[in-house]
């Protein structure tokens, strides 16, 4: 059963994971939640870019691989309940 992570790109239509829609499907396999290569920097941490500047990866956040595992909090109210949830009563 594929489940709805939150992509870290915040939306980005130029992320190759979620194509912009803010959210991946993700299917854990017989080990569990296991990282992957980044589809849009494939692992290299940085954008490819033609003389331009190099950027950091928006996907992976410049680490080469996603974990699913650990998708970003939700923007505003409900990621800082979230990250409050977490510090007074633990848990993932």
């Amino acid at each position: 059963m594929p489940t709805q992570v939150r992509c870290r790109c915040q939306g980005n239509a130029e992320c190759k994971l979620c194509l912009g829609k803010t959210f991946y499907a993700y299917q854990p396999g017989p080990r569990g939640w296991m990282p992957f290569t980044c589809p849009t920097c494939e692992g290299g941490g940085v954008l490819p870019s033609g003389g331009a500047p190099v950027r950091t990866c928006f996907t992976c956040a410049g680490a080469g691989t996603v974990d699913p595992a650990s998708p970003p909090y939700a923007p505003g109210l409900r990621g800082a309940l979230r990250i409050g949830w977490k510090i007074f009563f633990g848990g993932g």
